[in-house]
């Protein structure tokens, strides 16, 4: 058994390789806020907001025991042998859904990623491969964009912060294997999408200047990004010339680098993991509370899952259409 939250929330059945019918919108939305907290049960008055919101019925307990029952139910048919110890359970004050990581696609998007970090430097090929690997579990928005409540669109902008991080290290590894021209649409597309992004902007600066072509800025990316006056022009040649070494094709005969000076020792690769886990982990909270805030201050059901839809597109970069702008199958 598979649960799947990098996309619409479902659940697959691997002995019988299709999806298990889910019943009912808020049964899905119940599933999704379930995985978003695993091994730890969710307590009942936040799953009552994540189905209801501010408009729960009178009797939003045993509405919400309904549906639970209902998914049980479904759990139970997909894996008859344990009618005995269902997975979804009540725990204290909440429901606790039993599920091991290994059976949760995000842990796999994770786990390869992880991986692809530890390589990248020194095997960009297999980094390449593993993080394409990775990039196609993604489906569309994680749990549907976070068309929940807030157990869903917190965990939803966490793990979009996670894909554009490991699209970012994809586009490092294409460039190091020396596909700039397999790549430089994907990057103009990218940074139209996401223009706060530095190393997509970074990353297409290198592409251009390899494929013969002018580097220059789209109108307000300087503004954007922060830069000082937003003003237009050819990236920085301080700036340029040193991604532009840093993502240069590998070169086999040389010792293998890490990052920076620092040789690429177990020890520094794991640093460098754990330093870019915790960035990862940072901007992933402050995406979250950024888009909890949001959600608090719009009270507009679905206008926020609308958002993100308009502004991604999940289509592999790894499959080679020159106009592809993320990962994933929509």
């Amino acid at each position: 058994m598979q649960f799947r939250i990098l996309g619409p929330a479902e659940i697959f059945d691997e002995a019988r390789q299709r999806r298990v019918q889910l019943n009912s919108p808020k049964q899905r939305m119940l599933l999704g806020a379930l995985l978003t907290r695993l091994g730890a049960p969710v307590p009942i008055d936040l799953l009552i907001r994540e189905l209801w919101g501010g408009d729960a019925p009178d009797k939003a307990v045993n509405a919400l025991q309904a549906h639970v029952s209902r998914l049980r139910q479904v759990l139970i048919e997909a894996e008859p042998a344990r009618a005995n110890a269902p997975r979804l359970i009540a725990r204290g004050a909440g429901y606790l859904l039993q599920a091991r990581p290994d059976e949760i696609d995000s842990s796999h998007f994770r786990m390869e990623v992880i991986r692809a970090r530890r390589l990248i430097a020194g095997d960009p090929r297999t980094a390449h491969s593993l993080l394409c690997k990775a990039l196609k579990l993604w489906r569309g928005p994680a749990l549907d964009g976070g068309a929940g409540g807030p157990l869903c669109a917190g965990a939803a902008a966490q793990l979009e912060e996670e894909r554009l991080r490991a699209l970012e290290d994809f586009y490092d590894a294409a460039l190091r294997l020396g596909l700039q021209w397999q790549v430089v649409g994907q990057l103009e597309e990218l940074v139209t999408t996401h223009p706060g992004r530095e190393r997509f902007h970074e990353q297409l600066a290198v592409a251009l200047k390899r494929c013969g072509r002018k580097v220059e800025e789209p109108a307000g990316a300087g503004r954007e990004r922060g830069r000082p006056g937003g003003e237009r022009g050819l990236a920085p040649v301080s700036l340029l010339s040193a991604r532009s070494r840093q993502l240069a094709p590998a070169d086999r005969s040389a010792p293998s680098r890490s990052g920076g000076d620092l040789p690429a020792t177990p020890e520094n690769l794991e640093l460098r993991l754990q330093i870019e886990q915790l960035i990862c982990e940072q901007q992933s909270l402050r995406a979250a509370v950024e888009h909890l805030t949001a959600l608090v201050a719009q009270r507009e059901p679905g206008h926020h899952l609308a958002a993100v839809r308009d502004d991604l597109s999940y289509e592999l970069p790894c499959q080679g259409r020159s106009g592809a702008s993320s990962a994933g199958t929509g």
